[in-house]
């Protein structure tokens, strides 16, 4: 193992962090931190939860997330492959006999094949002569007229190479997959939320806690005590607060036109 699950366990014994202690600050249970830094990923509740996770550890202890992400999605591409390919299995080889019987038939066979053949041939050469006229190849392009395209092509591979090298930009942001919502709590708050229609927090969440959750089509905050405490990002775009100290919010929804508006699209 030299994935995803390596860079996470050596970050950790670096910062000379126990599980209990990351458990304490992310609220990530023991056994599933244990099985991110194995890549036993069987143990956890699905590859949605398995994402999120690994991306809440890895922003713990200073590792950037995409990297992480990068590896795991790599890793399960690898998975599926070496599950479609079938196991070939040797052919055994069956010695066979023939009878001297067998192969008398068989040459007799041969035999009459090549008379017919010479039969239909001979019926052919005397019902008339086959005339066939060649088609003529194009003419090759002259020299000068091929110099005068490559030129010209040339100069369009170098100006569409110029475009695409101005155009690139120079670091590519962070990719989310689906709805990625992350929660600091700078205050105890209580909070009751769902992702695409289940339950993923009920209770309070004491300050100084971060949470991730992250959904396929829709995040719904039900209802939020003390607004204040809670700041709010969603794929890496900042949320304007959502109330003041002591207020208290319900019926937050976070879907793809939510997302959109906080993009500026």
């Amino acid at each position: 193992m030299a994935g995803e699950g390596a860079v996470l366990r050596k970050a950790r014994e670096e910062k000379g962090l126990s599980y209990q202690e990351v458990e304490d600050s992310i609220k990530i249970r023991v056994r599933y931190l244990e099985a991110l830094e194995k890549e036993n990923y069987g143990v956890l509740p699905g590859t949605t939860y398995t994402r999120g996770f690994l991306r809440m550890y890895a922003k713990h202890l200073g590792i950037n997330p995409q990297e992480i992400i990068d590896s795991y999605n790599a890793s399960l591409v690898k998975e599926a492959e070496s599950e479609i390919q079938p196991r070939l299995s040797p052919i055994p080889s069956n010695q066979v006999w023939f009878r001297p019987v067998v192969l008398a038939g068989m040459a007799i066979l041969a035999v009459i094949i090549v008379v017919g053949i010479i039969f239909v041939s001979n019926l052919g050469n005397k019902s008339g002569t086959f005339h066939y006229t060649p088609t003529p190849l194009p003419a090759a392009p002259k020299a000068s007229d091929q110099n005068t395209a490559d030129s010209g092509t040339g100069q369009n591979t170098n100006t569409a190479g110029q475009e695409q090298n101005a155009g690139q930009p120079s670091q590519q942001p962070e990719q989310y997959e689906g709805i990625v919502a992350e929660l600091t709590f700078t205050a105890d708050c209580w909070v009751v939320a769902n992702v695409d229609g289940k339950q993923a927090l009920s209770g309070t969440i004491p300050s100084g806690t971060m949470q991730t959750l992250q959904a396929d089509k829709q995040i719904e905050f039900v209802s939020i005590g003390n607004a204040g405490g809670l700041s709010l990002k969603v794929n890496g775009h900042t949320v304007p607060p959502l109330g003041k100290t002591g207020d208290v919010l319900r019926n937050y929804i976070i879907d793809e036109n939510k997302v959109k508006e906080l993009a500026g699209s």
